[in-house]
């Protein structure tokens, strides 16, 4: 879900956790990073692209949208939530069709392990999607 390439500083990260009450354990925990991972970079260390591009995907399904530095400096902001049944059957289609694969019948791994947890954190954000849609349309039916 990128909506523009911005380069996502470590401070925008520790700003977006903060706008959205997050700790570093639940951006943890919602990206598939350990928190050490993310702590360091958000202490500036460097970090894969794609450790960067889960984080980053996180905090943007959360709903924050990272500003480019344009001479106000770089920062982030919250887009306005949106709780319609319509709205939420898009986020719920696009998280579908980038969720992770089943892994393959792969020899037991790191990487078959990352691509399970991975997986189990994306159905467990596909039923929090679902059960907002189900509360949002009995809350359009009154």
């Amino acid at each position: 879900m990128y909506f523009d390439i911005v380069h996502m500083k470590p401070v925008q990260i520790k700003m977006a956790r903060a706008a959205l009450g997050w700790g570093v354990r639940e951006l943890a925990e919602k990206s598939g990073v350990t928190a050490n991972t993310v702590t360091r970079i958000e202490n500036g260390s460097d970090a894969k692209q794609s450790t960067i591009a889960a984080l980053r995907a996180a905090l943007e399904l959360a709903g924050v949208v990272f500003i480019a530095e344009n001479g106000g400096g770089a920062g982030v902001r919250l887009k306005e939530r949106s709780d319609t049944a319509n709205h939420l059957t898009l986020q719920i289609d696009a998280l579908k069709a980038d969720m992770t694969p089943e892994p393959a019948n792969e020899k037991p791994s790191p990487k078959k392990a990352m691509k399970q947890l991975r997986r189990a954190h994306d159905q467990n954000e596909l039923v929090e999607l679902k059960n907002r849609r189900t509360k949002a349309r009995a809350k359009e039916k009154k």
